[in-house]
């Protein structure tokens, strides 16, 4: 049994679809870089650190971790400007390789959501507060997810409309040119008069 997803009009169902991806992009973009403005000046007080005290071993599991999502925040940022020019351009090449980050960005939620679901399902000596602190924390997961998974929505129902609108163009401007050859090379020129005003009059109607 075949489940076609649905394809969206607009954005929130208010603002235009395209419109709406733009503003969403520029908004990602902007929080990631104050993000990773962030990251990197944490990083740049930790090195300051372990250069005036060598001692201080637990300062390198902090530059370790500042430097991953330093990477991470980095390849975010910049397939969010693929993102961007995508949409600009009308470019569904583009837009569909966000599109693939998107979805692994979802696989990656979800795995993050199993792994803390498991220990609550095995675990017996969890008080009240830790409970409540998980919960908390798949919670905001989990809207996470619900968000991405609409975006991604949206994201295919542009490139579905992109790519209708291109194969249009290429089919009507293909059979324009399959009719002037067929008139050029089988018909004289009084028929080729009376069979474009029919063409004309069929096109019209």
């Amino acid at each position: 049994m075949r489940t076609e997803l649905p394809e969206f009009k607009r954005c929130c169902f208010c603002v235009p679809l395209r419109y709406g991806l733009l503003t969403w992009g520029y908004l990602k973009l902007l929080s990631t870089c104050l993000l990773l403005l962030t990251y990197i000046g944490a990083l740049y007080v930790t090195v300051r650190r372990v250069v005036s005290d060598p001692i201080a071993v637990y300062y390198y599991e902090e530059i370790t971790v500042f430097s991953i999502v330093i990477v991470v925040l980095t390849i975010d940022a910049s397939l969010t400007t693929v993102f961007i020019v995508g949409g600009h351009q009308k470019n569904s090449k583009l837009l569909r390789v966000f599109y693939i980050y998107g979805i692994v960005i979802l696989v990656l939620l979800f795995i993050m959501l199993s792994i803390m679901i498991v220990p609550m399902l095995f675990e017996d000596s969890f008080t009240p507060s830790h409970i409540k602190m998980y919960i908390i924390d798949m919670s905001g997961i989990l809207i996470e997810i619900l968000l991405q998974i609409y975006f991604l929505l949206l994201l295919r129902s542009e490139i579905v409309k992109l790519n209708a609108n291109c194969e249009f163009r290429f089919v009507n401007n293909a059979a324009q040119g399959e009719c002037v050859m067929k008139y050029k090379d089988n018909l004289d020129d009084k028929a080729v008069d009376e069979e474009l005003k029919k063409e004309i009059f069929v096109s019209i109607s």
